[in-house]
């Protein structure tokens, strides 16, 4: 991960579907802002998935475009959560690139998901994952691209929010103690559809050196400020981002760098897919076929390609 540098100088303000560095007091703490709307809500597929597995996909969506901008390369970080056969949701996946795209799928069981709802009509990730069992697992995957290895990292699916997971894997995977607070939730406007807004802040703690040599303080009262932060403050899109940073870190001193955009933007296309599809033998081409075409779709994004047997040579 790299160190961020914060722009004081701060020309451009931060609006939805933006993410953004900061730093709190002398530097000992660092971390990032987000603040989605419609591009979570594109993200999500608007009413593609039950309010319970939105919910949780949009934290993924959330965390993935907090720590992709984080990276010190061109690429792209998957975060991965894996459900056990006690729960109702299989498997989810956000994807950020570093240059701001985001796309997101989940896999869930209707009927599971109904007896979970039924006893917990607003169930935590362990419960939605595991059923409230232990098991489940979290990971972050770092893609650097085609010629260079991929990274990842696991923690235990553990606790009622993605974010704990997430400081978990910090904390585990990268000795990097970290504070999490997401927050994701539908806005009605009137005359409109309910769409989906996120909002998050992750706070890390710097280890000291010569020039800061003491961070445990810094660090302790970061954390019992970020306990204050409530759903409604993140969700809030009359709520300016820097007027919610100075309300929460204006004693210690806040500085926020410059916003990066948020887009939600699937990376599939008919060319790859046709790509892919034609290595195949020609009896698997054959065999895929279903009333003379083949259909291939994409989970992120749920779109359609269809493929005659001219398209393929058959």
């Amino acid at each position: 991960m790299k160190t961020e540098e914060i722009n004081v100088d701060v020309n451009l303000p931060m609006v939805d579907d933006n993410v953004a560095a900061v730093q709190i007091g002398d530097g000992s703490v660092r971390g990032r802002i987000i603040r989605m709307g419609p591009a979570l809500d594109t993200a999500l597929g608007q009413n593609r998935y039950p309010v319970p597995v939105a919910r949780l996909l949009g934290e993924a969506v959330l965390i993935s475009g907090l720590v992709a901008r984080s990276l010190k390369f061109d690429g792209k970080l998957l975060v991965q959560a894996t459900g056990t056969n006690e729960g109702a949701v299989s498997m989810i996946v956000a994807e950020s690139t570093t240059d701001g795209h985001v796309r997101a799928y989940a896999r869930y069981d209707q009927d599971s998901l109904d007896r979970i709802t039924a006893v917990d009509t607003v169930p935590g990730a362990d419960m939605l994952m595991s059923g409230g069992e232990s098991g489940g697992t979290f990971a972050m995957t770092i893609d650097q691209g085609p010629d260079m290895d991929r990274y990842q990292g696991l923690a235990a699916i553990e606790g009622q929010s993605l974010a704990a997971c997430a400081e978990h894997y910090f904390r585990q995977s990268e000795q990097i103690p970290t504070r999490l607070q997401l927050a994701v939730g539908q806005l009605l406007m009137p005359g409109q559809e309910a769409g989906w807004r996120g909002g998050g802040l992750m706070v890390q703690r710097i280890a000291g050196d010569r020039a800061r040599s003491e961070t445990e303080d810094a660090w302790d009262l970061s954390r019992a400020v970020m306990s204050t932060v409530s759903d409604e403050e993140l969700l809030d899109p009359d709520l300016a981002t820097d007027h919610l940073l100075y309300r929460l870190f204006h004693e210690m001193g806040v500085q926020r760098a410059n916003p990066d955009q948020i887009l939600a933007r699937c990376s599939c296309s008919r060319d790859r897919l046709h790509e892919t599809l034609v290595t195949f033998d020609r009896k698997d081409r054959e065999d895929m076929l279903q009333d003379g075409n083949v259909t291939a779709n994409c989970e992120f994004c749920a779109t359609d390609y269809i493929f005659t047997k001219e398209d393929l040579g058959l």
